[in-house]
């Protein structure tokens, strides 16, 4: 009897009752722990964006990249989107050059004249009134088109703010972008002191504007551009002949391109230099200077690219580069004055698209 006694009792089962309760109260604390870290998650990309937007508006600088911005303004009835500067047909979507009746004065500096001495024939003034992005009508043969006829036309003016998001590509001549004002610690410059478009094809070292030295392509390809100013030929001409300067130039255009396929590429003509500079190299001789960049601005347009001619803004009307724009080292560099002058003539010369038109001050379409 005692040890019937002294036996345990056997458990008593919870009732299932409690243990339904139990099981849910554990989904409801791990549903709701669930929610908490979801909201922490929000809350913190919420944080995120909100610096990294008041970071970009303190330095002046664009919210949503230039592709984003474009693809939203054509969303919105009425706006259009940019034309970009991806290889198109001859002919493609780009805006149209429009000329004013004959007998207007030429655009360019009035006496410029040709290797053999002789004046070349004047080009129309130009007008290109684009409250909307139209179609540009190039020339049906390139191969005889005058530069200046291909070259982009006064367009507005755009606000200095329009540099931060661009990148300026070349040699020793673009490097004043980085030294002197407006373009001075605003714009990016990626350009390097004596080479040529092989070199940067190459990937050599190049000596940037701080004297610091980097593998030039390494550079370049890491950028993350609106827009793009490519200058390259015053060390080429020199070292090669035009031939295998323009080979090198079109392969390095291309190799752009493919890096940088929705970003309008803006290929400069090379700049004047002083008369005395022709004679001392003749291959900087202002009249061959100019029958390369006829070959630039081909070139240029048969790639679905913007050609700049800069002479207009640099050249005196002999088409010698300025006095008043010559540095103190040689007839090739210029000083301060020069490059404000370049700087405002590039603000004056762009194509429409979406994203330029949120820097626009003055214009047809401003």
């Amino acid at each position: 009897m005692e040890k019937a006694r002294k036996r345990k009792k056997p458990k008593r089962a919870k009732p299932k009752q409690v243990k339904s309760y139990q099981s849910q109260q554990k989904r409801r604390r791990s549903r709701a722990l669930l929610t908490q870290a979801c909201l922490g998650v929000m809350i913190v990309a919420l944080l995120f964006g909100v610096s990294y937007a008041c970071v970009q508006i303190v330095h002046g600088q664009p919210v949503l990249p230039a592709a984003m911005m474009d693809g939203l303004g054509s969303l919105v009835p009425g706006s259009t989107s940019a034309p970009q500067g991806t290889s198109t047909p001859q002919g493609a979507s780009t805006p149209q050059d429009v000329l004013e009746p004959a007998g207007t004065p030429a655009d360019a500096p009035s006496g410029t004249g040709t290797a053999d001495g002789q004046a070349e024939p004047q080009v129309r003034a130009q007008s290109w009134n684009t409250a909307v992005p139209l179609e540009r009508t190039l020339p049906a043969d390139l191969s005889a088109a005058d530069a200046r006829m291909i070259a982009v036309p006064e367009n507005g003016r755009l606000s200095t703010e329009y540099f931060r998001t661009a990148l300026f590509i070349g040699d020793s001549l673009s490097q004043g972008f980085a030294l002197y004002e407006p373009t001075r610690d605003v714009a990016t410059v990626c350009a390097y002191k004596s080479t040529s478009p092989n070199q940067v094809l190459q990937n050599y070292v190049g000596q940037r504007p701080d004297g610091s030295k980097i593998e030039m392509w390494d550079d370049i390809k890491l950028q993350n551009p609106s827009n793009i100013y490519i200058l390259y030929g015053t060390n080429a001409l020199i070292a090669q002949s035009d031939e295998a300067f323009l080979k090198y130039y079109s392969d390095l255009l291309d190799l752009l391109r493919e890096r940088f396929p929705n970003v309008p590429i803006y290929v400069q003509s090379i700049t004047p230099t002083t008369a005395a500079q022709g004679v001392k190299q003749p291959p900087l001789e202002n009249g061959h200077i100019r029958q390369v960049n006829a070959a630039i601005a081909r070139m240029a347009a048969e790639k679905g690219m913007y050609y700049l001619n800069a002479q207009e803004a640099l050249a005196d009307t002999e088409g010698n580069l300025r006095a008043d724009y010559t540095g103190t080292l040689d007839g090739i560099h210029m000083n301060p004055k020069g490059y404000a002058e370049w700087a405002d003539y590039l603000l004056t010369h762009t194509v429409y698209s979406s994203y330029n038109a949120q820097f626009l001050v003055e214009g047809p379409y401003a």
